[in-house]
Protein backbone atom coordinates (compact mmCIF):
# COMPACT_ATOMS: atom_id res chain seq x y z
CA UNK A 1 0.00 0.00 0.00
CA UNK A 2 1.66 3.54 -0.61
CA UNK A 3 2.07 6.04 1.35
CA UNK A 4 0.42 9.50 0.28
CA UNK A 5 2.82 12.30 0.43
CA UNK A 6 2.41 15.94 0.59
CA UNK A 7 4.32 17.76 -1.19
CA UNK A 8 5.26 20.86 0.89
CA UNK A 9 6.23 23.36 -2.07
CA UNK A 10 2.37 22.80 -3.59
CA UNK A 11 1.24 26.28 -3.70
CA UNK A 12 -2.35 25.37 -2.42
CA UNK A 13 -0.69 23.44 0.66
CA UNK A 14 1.47 26.35 1.58
CA UNK A 15 -1.39 29.11 1.24
CA UNK A 16 -3.66 26.61 3.90
CA UNK A 17 -0.68 26.25 6.19
CA UNK A 18 0.16 29.47 6.45
CA UNK A 19 -3.46 30.81 7.27
CA UNK A 20 -3.43 28.31 10.03
CA UNK A 21 -0.09 29.73 11.72
CA UNK A 22 -1.51 33.21 11.35
CA UNK A 23 -4.68 32.91 12.71
CA UNK A 24 -5.55 32.52 17.06
CA UNK A 25 -7.75 30.35 18.67
CA UNK A 26 -10.74 31.71 20.86
CA UNK A 27 -8.89 30.99 23.83
CA UNK A 28 -6.02 33.25 22.94
CA UNK A 29 -8.47 35.76 21.64
CA UNK A 30 -9.76 35.48 24.99
CA UNK A 31 -6.45 35.79 26.74
CA UNK A 32 -4.89 39.09 25.17
CA UNK A 33 -8.45 40.55 25.64
CA UNK A 34 -8.08 39.98 29.06
CA UNK A 35 -4.77 41.38 29.07
CA UNK A 36 -5.67 44.70 27.69
CA UNK A 37 -8.18 44.86 30.15
CA UNK A 38 -5.82 44.24 33.17
CA UNK A 39 -3.61 46.95 31.47
CA UNK A 40 -6.21 49.76 31.15
CA UNK A 41 -7.75 48.93 34.62
CA UNK A 42 -3.94 49.59 35.99
CA UNK A 43 -3.32 52.89 33.56
CA UNK A 44 -6.87 54.49 33.96
CA UNK A 45 -6.39 55.30 37.70
CA UNK A 46 -2.79 56.64 36.74
CA UNK A 47 -3.74 58.76 33.79
CA UNK A 48 -6.37 59.97 35.96
CA UNK A 49 -4.37 61.37 38.41
CA UNK A 50 -1.91 62.71 36.07
CA UNK A 51 -4.75 64.95 34.73
CA UNK A 52 -6.03 66.10 38.52
CA UNK A 53 -1.96 67.11 38.72
CA UNK A 54 -1.98 68.83 35.85
CA UNK A 55 -5.41 70.71 36.56
CA UNK A 56 -3.71 71.56 39.93
CA UNK A 57 -0.76 72.91 38.56
CA UNK A 58 -2.64 75.19 36.27
CA UNK A 59 -5.09 76.13 39.33
CA UNK A 60 -1.97 77.21 41.39
CA UNK A 61 -0.28 79.18 38.41
CA UNK A 62 -3.98 80.95 37.94
CA UNK A 63 -3.76 81.94 42.05
CA UNK A 64 -0.16 83.30 41.50
CA UNK A 65 -0.67 85.32 38.62
CA UNK A 66 -4.05 86.87 40.94
CA UNK A 67 -1.54 87.05 43.35
CA UNK A 68 1.56 88.77 41.55
CA UNK A 69 -1.27 91.12 39.92
CA UNK A 70 -2.80 92.19 43.49
CA UNK A 71 0.91 92.85 44.59
CA UNK A 72 1.92 94.95 41.34
CA UNK A 73 -1.35 97.23 41.99
CA UNK A 74 -0.44 97.78 45.49
CA UNK A 75 2.77 98.88 44.97
CA UNK A 76 1.59 101.54 42.39
CA UNK A 77 -1.24 102.97 45.07
CA UNK A 78 0.17 103.48 48.06
CA UNK A 79 0.62 99.61 49.14
CA UNK A 80 -3.69 99.57 48.94
CA UNK A 81 -4.78 96.30 49.47
CA UNK A 82 -6.83 96.27 45.81
CA UNK A 83 -11.13 96.44 47.06
CA UNK A 84 -13.65 98.15 46.30
CA UNK A 85 -14.03 101.67 48.42
CA UNK A 86 -17.07 103.70 47.23
CA UNK A 87 -18.96 104.93 50.12
CA UNK A 88 -22.20 107.15 49.81
CA UNK A 89 -21.58 110.89 48.99
CA UNK A 90 -17.56 109.86 48.40
CA UNK A 91 -17.62 109.31 44.55
CA UNK A 92 -18.36 110.25 41.05
CA UNK A 93 -19.80 108.22 37.94
CA UNK A 94 -21.22 108.88 34.29
CA UNK A 95 -24.37 106.51 34.69
CA UNK A 96 -26.98 108.13 36.64
CA UNK A 97 -28.42 105.14 38.21
CA UNK A 98 -25.27 104.76 40.10
CA UNK A 99 -24.99 107.92 42.12
CA UNK A 100 -26.70 108.18 45.32
CA UNK A 101 -25.97 105.04 46.99
CA UNK A 102 -27.95 104.30 50.38
CA UNK A 103 -25.02 102.47 52.03
CA UNK A 104 -21.39 101.13 51.52
CA UNK A 105 -22.97 97.82 50.57
CA UNK A 106 -25.18 99.33 47.79
CA UNK A 107 -22.39 101.68 46.81
CA UNK A 108 -19.69 98.78 46.12
CA UNK A 109 -21.97 97.01 44.08
CA UNK A 110 -22.63 100.33 41.74
CA UNK A 111 -18.58 100.59 41.98
CA UNK A 112 -18.35 96.91 40.09
CA UNK A 113 -20.96 97.71 38.11
CA UNK A 114 -19.51 100.41 36.67
CA UNK A 115 -16.42 98.60 35.98
CA UNK A 116 -18.28 95.74 34.23
CA UNK A 117 -20.08 98.30 31.91
CA UNK A 118 -17.00 99.89 31.06
CA UNK A 119 -14.79 97.27 29.87
CA UNK A 120 -17.59 95.28 28.35
CA UNK A 121 -19.63 97.93 26.66
CA UNK A 122 -22.99 96.29 27.82
CA UNK A 123 -24.43 98.85 29.55
CA UNK A 124 -27.87 97.10 30.24
CA UNK A 125 -25.71 95.28 33.11
CA UNK A 126 -28.57 96.32 36.11
CA UNK A 127 -27.34 97.89 39.52
CA UNK A 128 -27.32 96.31 42.62
CA UNK A 129 -29.74 98.48 44.59
CA UNK A 130 -30.86 96.08 47.57
CA UNK A 131 -26.68 95.16 48.21
CA UNK A 132 -27.51 91.84 48.33
CA UNK A 133 -24.48 91.29 45.39
CA UNK A 134 -21.39 90.60 47.66
CA UNK A 135 -19.10 91.82 45.24
CA UNK A 136 -15.73 92.11 47.11
CA UNK A 137 -15.62 88.30 47.31
CA UNK A 138 -15.69 87.03 44.05
CA UNK A 139 -15.13 89.61 41.96
CA UNK A 140 -11.94 91.43 42.99
CA UNK A 141 -10.16 90.66 40.61
CA UNK A 142 -11.93 92.95 38.21
CA UNK A 143 -10.65 96.30 40.33
CA UNK A 144 -6.79 95.11 38.65
CA UNK A 145 -7.45 93.69 35.36
CA UNK A 146 -5.20 96.14 34.40
CA UNK A 147 -2.21 93.84 36.46
CA UNK A 148 -3.75 91.15 34.16
CA UNK A 149 -4.89 90.59 30.63
CA UNK A 150 -7.50 93.66 30.80
CA UNK A 151 -10.03 91.81 29.96
CA UNK A 152 -12.96 91.79 31.68
CA UNK A 153 -13.30 87.66 30.98
CA UNK A 154 -9.95 86.63 32.83
CA UNK A 155 -9.06 83.32 32.06
CA UNK A 156 -7.14 82.89 35.28
CA UNK A 157 -10.07 84.02 37.28
CA UNK A 158 -11.71 80.34 37.16
CA UNK A 159 -10.05 77.57 38.23
CA UNK A 160 -9.86 74.21 35.52
CA UNK A 161 -11.92 72.20 37.65
CA UNK A 162 -14.75 75.10 37.86
CA UNK A 163 -17.01 73.30 35.47
CA UNK A 164 -19.62 75.97 35.38
CA UNK A 165 -17.62 78.58 35.59
CA UNK A 166 -15.48 77.61 32.75
CA UNK A 167 -18.55 77.16 30.77
CA UNK A 168 -20.06 80.45 31.64
CA UNK A 169 -16.36 81.79 30.16
CA UNK A 170 -17.56 80.29 26.59
CA UNK A 171 -21.26 81.81 26.68
CA UNK A 172 -21.69 84.92 24.72
CA UNK A 173 -22.02 87.93 26.54
CA UNK A 174 -25.45 88.73 23.89
CA UNK A 175 -27.17 85.00 25.20
CA UNK A 176 -26.71 85.99 28.88
CA UNK A 177 -29.81 88.50 30.50
CA UNK A 178 -29.23 91.35 31.88
CA UNK A 179 -30.10 90.33 35.47
CA UNK A 180 -27.62 87.35 34.91
CA UNK A 181 -24.75 88.58 32.96
CA UNK A 182 -22.18 89.82 35.43
CA UNK A 183 -22.02 85.91 36.56
CA UNK A 184 -19.80 85.13 33.49
CA UNK A 185 -17.13 87.59 34.59
CA UNK A 186 -17.10 85.60 38.50
CA UNK A 187 -14.40 83.97 39.67
CA UNK A 188 -13.69 81.00 41.33
CA UNK A 189 -11.31 81.95 43.86
CA UNK A 190 -13.04 84.24 46.89
CA UNK A 191 -10.39 86.90 48.47
CA UNK A 192 -11.05 87.11 52.13
CA UNK A 193 -13.43 89.66 53.41
CA UNK A 194 -10.82 91.76 55.71
CA UNK A 195 -9.11 93.42 52.66
CA UNK A 196 -11.73 96.21 53.29
CA UNK A 197 -13.31 95.31 56.28
CA UNK A 198 -12.00 95.78 59.63
CA UNK A 199 -9.96 93.40 61.49
CA UNK A 200 -12.88 93.72 64.56
CA UNK A 201 -15.49 97.11 65.52
CA UNK A 202 -13.48 99.94 65.68
CA UNK A 203 -14.57 103.77 65.83
CA UNK A 204 -18.40 102.47 64.88
CA UNK A 205 -17.27 100.82 62.04
CA UNK A 206 -18.57 96.83 61.78
CA UNK A 207 -16.95 93.99 60.77
CA UNK A 208 -18.02 91.66 58.11
CA UNK A 209 -19.50 87.75 60.12
CA UNK A 210 -21.52 85.24 59.38
CA UNK A 211 -21.26 83.48 63.04
CA UNK A 212 -23.67 80.63 62.92
CA UNK A 213 -25.12 80.91 59.42
CA UNK A 214 -25.00 79.00 55.87
CA UNK A 215 -21.47 79.57 54.50
CA UNK A 216 -22.68 81.69 51.51
CA UNK A 217 -24.47 84.21 53.99
CA UNK A 218 -22.48 87.19 54.94
CA UNK A 219 -23.80 90.22 57.28
CA UNK A 220 -22.20 93.77 56.52
CA UNK A 221 -23.17 96.60 58.26
CA UNK A 222 -24.40 99.87 56.71
CA UNK A 223 -21.13 101.22 57.68
CA UNK A 224 -18.48 98.66 56.88
CA UNK A 225 -15.66 99.83 54.27
CA UNK A 226 -12.19 100.65 55.35
CA UNK A 227 -9.37 101.03 53.24
CA UNK A 228 -6.73 98.22 54.28
CA UNK A 229 -2.49 98.45 53.07
CA UNK A 230 -0.39 95.14 53.09
CA UNK A 231 1.21 96.23 55.61
CA UNK A 232 -1.26 95.98 57.67
CA UNK A 233 -0.57 91.53 57.03
CA UNK A 234 1.65 91.14 59.93
CA UNK A 235 2.38 87.08 58.49
CA UNK A 236 2.12 87.53 55.27
CA UNK A 237 3.45 84.20 54.17
CA UNK A 238 1.18 82.40 56.44
CA UNK A 239 -2.01 84.63 56.46
CA UNK A 240 -4.29 82.80 53.49
CA UNK A 241 -5.23 85.91 50.72
CA UNK A 242 -7.31 84.15 48.19
CA UNK A 243 -8.93 80.33 48.36
CA UNK A 244 -11.34 78.60 46.44
CA UNK A 245 -15.22 78.19 47.93
CA UNK A 246 -14.94 74.65 47.29
CA UNK A 247 -12.14 71.81 47.28
CA UNK A 248 -12.89 70.92 43.54
CA UNK A 249 -9.38 68.99 43.07
CA UNK A 250 -9.12 66.67 46.05
CA UNK A 251 -13.15 66.10 47.50
CA UNK A 252 -14.66 63.09 48.40
CA UNK A 253 -17.45 64.81 47.47
CA UNK A 254 -18.72 67.02 44.30
CA UNK A 255 -18.97 71.01 45.49
CA UNK A 256 -17.26 70.28 49.40
CA UNK A 257 -16.71 73.65 50.90
CA UNK A 258 -13.49 74.18 51.76
CA UNK A 259 -14.01 74.35 55.33
CA UNK A 260 -14.80 70.59 55.76
CA UNK A 261 -12.05 68.80 57.64
CA UNK A 262 -10.52 66.85 54.82
CA UNK A 263 -10.76 69.54 52.19
CA UNK A 264 -7.58 70.41 50.70
CA UNK A 265 -6.87 73.05 47.93
CA UNK A 266 -4.37 75.46 46.86
CA UNK A 267 -3.94 78.62 48.77
CA UNK A 268 -2.80 81.75 47.93
CA UNK A 269 -1.07 83.97 51.00
CA UNK A 270 -0.06 87.55 51.04
CA UNK A 271 3.41 87.35 50.12
CA UNK A 272 2.36 85.79 46.65
CA UNK A 273 3.09 82.22 47.50
CA UNK A 274 0.73 79.87 46.69
CA UNK A 275 1.19 75.95 48.28
CA UNK A 276 -1.71 73.09 48.67
CA UNK A 277 -2.87 72.96 51.95
CA UNK A 278 -5.36 70.59 54.36
CA UNK A 279 -8.16 72.59 55.98
CA UNK A 280 -8.10 70.78 59.05
CA UNK A 281 -4.36 72.08 59.22
CA UNK A 282 -5.09 76.00 59.46
CA UNK A 283 -5.76 77.47 62.69
CA UNK A 284 -9.47 77.82 63.46
CA UNK A 285 -10.28 81.51 63.24
CA UNK A 286 -12.22 83.84 65.59
CA UNK A 287 -15.71 85.72 65.76
CA UNK A 288 -15.50 88.91 64.60
CA UNK A 289 -18.04 90.33 66.61
CA UNK A 290 -16.68 88.70 69.97
CA UNK A 291 -12.73 88.63 69.39
CA UNK A 292 -12.30 87.73 73.21
CA UNK A 293 -14.36 84.51 73.15
CA UNK A 294 -12.14 81.01 72.45
CA UNK A 295 -14.50 79.82 69.98
CA UNK A 296 -14.30 80.33 66.38
CA UNK A 297 -17.07 82.00 63.45
CA UNK A 298 -18.90 78.63 62.96
CA UNK A 299 -20.53 77.84 59.76
CA UNK A 300 -23.01 74.87 58.19
CA UNK A 301 -23.55 73.59 54.67
CA UNK A 302 -27.03 73.21 53.66
CA UNK A 303 -27.24 69.48 53.66
CA UNK A 304 -27.80 67.26 55.87
CA UNK A 305 -30.13 68.03 58.84
CA UNK A 306 -29.79 68.58 61.54
CA UNK A 307 -27.22 71.32 60.58
CA UNK A 308 -23.76 70.56 60.99
CA UNK A 309 -21.41 73.53 62.48
CA UNK A 310 -17.73 74.00 61.61
CA UNK A 311 -15.21 76.47 62.00
CA UNK A 312 -14.79 79.04 59.46
CA UNK A 313 -11.13 78.38 59.70
CA UNK A 314 -8.60 80.80 57.29
CA UNK A 315 -12.29 82.44 56.03
CA UNK A 316 -12.20 83.95 59.41
CA UNK A 317 -8.41 84.39 60.77
CA UNK A 318 -7.73 85.39 64.47
CA UNK A 319 -7.50 88.95 64.52
CA UNK A 320 -7.84 89.10 60.40
CA UNK A 321 -4.89 90.77 58.87
CA UNK A 322 -2.78 90.88 61.69
CA UNK A 323 -3.42 86.85 62.32
CA UNK A 324 -1.98 84.13 60.36
CA UNK A 325 -3.32 80.55 59.38
CA UNK A 326 -0.70 78.11 58.64
CA UNK A 327 3.11 77.61 61.14
CA UNK A 328 2.21 79.17 64.54
CA UNK A 329 -0.16 79.63 67.42
CA UNK A 330 -2.96 81.96 66.94
CA UNK A 331 -2.40 85.52 67.80
CA UNK A 332 -3.89 87.08 71.17
CA UNK A 333 -6.96 88.65 70.64
CA UNK A 334 -7.57 88.58 74.89
CA UNK A 335 -9.35 84.92 74.09
CA UNK A 336 -8.80 82.59 77.17
CA UNK A 337 -5.73 80.13 76.66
Amino acid sequence: MKKLRIKQNDPAIRSCLSRRRDGFTLIELLVVIAIIALLIGILLPALSGARRSARTLLCQSNMRQLGIAAINYGSSSRDVIPSYYWKPGRYETKYSDLRNAANDKVAVGHQAVEILRDRTGYTDIPRNSNGNWFASLWFSHLLYLDYLSGNPEEAVAACPDDATQVERAEIPISEYTPSTVRRKFESSYETVVVTNSVDQERNGIMPVEQHNSHYNSFFRANNYIVTRRFTHVQYPSSKVYMHDTFDRHYASKAEQPFFLPDSKQPLLFFDGSVSVRQTKNSNQGFQPLDPTSSEPTLIRESDPRPFIFYPGYYRWTRGGLRGLDFGGSEINTGQAR
